[in-house]
């Protein structure tokens, strides 16, 4: 059975977001909603750095693990100590057995949302 951490190790508060499309003045616009408060383990992978038109990009990769919620999803937002990351490709359902939930985040910045 997997254990990730005691749970007295999931210590870290993070905002779940999630982004809705809404009219203003004739324009869509993105606009980030919170959803829940969740607490988990933050885990740093690294940085990798890419080449792209000629400018340095530096990702942020990280993960998180947290419990398990259905209304977890891929392109949600979690600010973790006020930093924005996202959440990419489909949290990992452990076992499946719904008890916890790895989300690989990757960081926003720039004004990206």
């Amino acid at each position: 059975m997997y254990k990730p951490a005691n749970i007295r190790e999931f210590v870290t508060p993070a905002i779940q977001k999630k982004t809705q499309v809404q009219m203003i003045n004739g324009r869509t616009q993105k606009i980030a909603v919170e959803v829940a408060t969740l607490r988990g383990k933050f885990k740093q992978k690294g940085t990798s750095e890419i080449n792209a038109n000629g400018l340095l990009v530096v990702n942020d990769k990280t993960s998180f693990i947290t419990w398990w919620k259905d209304d977890l999803e891929s392109g949600d937002i979690l600010t973790i100590y006020g930093v924005d990351y996202e959440v990419k490709g489909n949290p990992e359902n452990v076992e499946m057995r719904s008890r916890y939930a790895v989300l690989n985040l990757e960081k926003l910045s720039g004004g990206a949302i």
